[in-house]
């Protein structure tokens, strides 16, 4: 059986879209406290427990990832009622032939794997007396090896900063400025495409109000390098164009904001003349090499630089700086 993300289960604990977003809108619908409600009502206790879990200050998750965790929940209670089991009497050897006859990916299956450790954990604090049939599996889950964060190295860098130089006309300089804040600033593509004019300070500073499940943040264009004077040179150009809307870098004169889709072709068409010695394309490499930048220049600390980021965790800007070679480091 192979698992289709987004996907909900269908059969007995089959639950639409409407009825997930409904019922995780509202931490309080069930009492996701009571073993009782988790013996009789599981997929809604779930659902309040979820909920509960999903929202830190303004932050969320996504809509497909709430519904992706709901469907998996549903589709380990459908295996369970398929041999007469309720969820409180899952033992391990349950979680074993759920996890060995499904086609997971390794990633996947960790994703899930923890998902019903937690649920089961949270039942365990609330007073079930039973055993966590997830601990089996969970001692056969073996570390991923993950893979450091790639970027562009001082070579690459010039490269990429000459071919951009070249660009004529508007485009050109939209596309320098669009690098500032890419490469020298680090946003995210969600975050640049929603940048508005008046949100970079006279500092340089940016402050990047969530437009997903990533915390407020405040971020800078680095003052090494041409990304102060890039963005200043668009900042004039635009006034000059006179183009609508408050879109700091739109994808056509009319002001219309890039899609993702048009902002990674853009930026792989920067990219172009070195793609074969690259290992990925696309905005999120350029974030990388402004993370390698600001960790190297000297001014700023590990922690000042996660800020940027937007890092919940220290470990996540930790994994940049493992990812910089010893002699890229700055001295002292």
């Amino acid at each position: 059986m192979l698992w289709t993300i987004g996907i909900l289960v269908k059969g007995r604990y089959a639950m639409s879209r409407a009825e997930v977003a409904q019922l995780t809108l509202n931490s309080d619908f069930w009492p996701a406290q009571s073993l009782e409600a988790w013996r009789s009502e599981p997929e809604r206790s779930f659902l309040a427990w979820l909920a509960q879990q999903r929202v830190v200050g303004v932050r969320q998750f996504r809509d497909s990832s709430r519904e992706t965790y709901a469907s998996m929940f549903a589709w380990w209670l459908s295996s369970l009622a398929a041999k007469g089991l309720g969820l409180l009497e899952a033992a391990p050897h349950d979680a074993t032939q759920f996890f060995s006859s499904s086609e997971f990916e390794p990633v996947s299956r960790r994703r899930y794997l923890q998902l019903l450790d937690k649920v089961y954990r949270h039942l365990l604090d609330s007073g079930w007396n039973g055993k966590n049939p997830m601990t089996v599996e969970l001692r056969k889950e073996r570390e991923l090896d993950i893979a450091l964060p790639p970027g562009l190295d001082e070579l690459m860098l010039d490269q990429v900063v000459g071919v951009l130089a070249d660009i004529p006309g508007w485009k050109g300089a939209r596309d320098r400025c669009a690098a500032a804040l890419l490469l020298g600033a680090g946003l995210r593509a969600n975050e640049f495409i929603h940048l508005r004019v008046n949100e970079v300070s006279e500092h340089y500073e940016i402050q990047i109000k969530p437009h997903t499940v990533h915390r407020e943040h405040t971020t800078i264009i680095l003052p090494d390098g041409p990304w102060r004077e890039w963005y200043q040179d668009w900042k004039a150009a635009r006034r000059k164009l006179d183009i609508p809307g408050d879109v700091l870098c739109p994808g056509t004169l009319k002001g219309v904001p890039y899609s993702p889709s048009g902002l990674f072709r853009r930026v792989s068409a920067w990219l172009n003349p070195l793609k074969e010695g690259l290992p990925q394309t696309g905005p999120n490499l350029l974030r990388n090499t402004f993370a390698r930048q600001a960790l190297t220049c000297g001014r700023y600390t590990p922690v000042q630089v996660q800020e940027f980021l937007g890092h919940e965790e220290l470990r996540a800007t930790a994994r940049h700086i493992a990812a910089i070679a010893p002699n890229d480091t700055a001295s002292g």
